[in-house]
């Protein structure tokens, strides 16, 4: 892992994370002009990580700059944090059959205790660099892409994902595997402004 310029930030890349657990399939490093990113078929690629970010947290940020591919299944869930069904954290995507995309965010900490961010309205182009982001806290959960607002609910967020690990590609489980490339992960422990989000998919869609 490496800091970012927030000395409270921690970076995930393709070349600088935590201990991989396992790989399933051939997950394939491409290059950016931003550095090595992370490419997944699909069809059987994921890695796991001996890693609970948001272990303790009360409130986060979490961003990831990725680009969904079109021409691929409905439901991807490529980001989770945690336990297979206990508690966690989700970031997931459903792909019409037009090749557009809408996000899903989702924590769990117990039946009582769990809420879902989506809008099936607010779609977005496959085959393009975008930021991802989550915030969690105490005053409630927001998702955003590239910086604008998705949705957001009061429900608040409690720092209840402390054990297992996390699965980049597919769900734990290896269910619902995603189609793309992922360039980054940062997480944040505290709740950043949309000022102050990572702006690389801007640059990378510009290039």
């Amino acid at each position: 892992m490496k800091n970012t310029s927030n000395p409270e930030a921690v970076t995930w890349t393709a070349d600088c994370h935590p201990t991989t657990l396992e790989v399933s399939g051939s997950p394939r490093i491409i290059p950016t002009t931003l550095g090595p990113a992370l490419e997944f078929d699909g069809k059987g690629d994921g890695i796991w990580l001996d890693s609970v970010p948001v272990a303790g947290l009360e409130e986060c940020t979490i961003e990831m700059i990725f680009k969904p591919y079109g021409s691929s299944e409905f439901e991807q869930r490529y980001f989770h944090i945690g336990e297979s069904a206990g508690p966690r954290v989700m970031m997931e995507l459903r792909m019409n059959p037009d090749d557009r995309w809408y996000l899903d965010s989702f924590f769990y900490l117990d039946d009582e205790r769990k809420k879902t961010l989506l809008d099936t309205e607010k779609t977005h182009p496959a085959d393009k660099w975008y930021n991802i982001t989550y915030v969690l806290g105490k005053d409630g959960t927001k998702s955003y892409v590239d910086g604008v607002l998705e949705c957001s609910d009061p429900f608040p967020y409690e720092p209840g994902v402390n054990t297992g690990m996390t699965s980049l590609g597919v769900r734990l489980n290896k269910v619902c595997w995603f189609k793309g490339a992922i360039l980054k992960i940062r997480f944040t422990p505290k709740q950043l402004r949309p000022e102050e989000f990572l702006t690389d998919a801007a640059v990378l869609n510009s290039i």
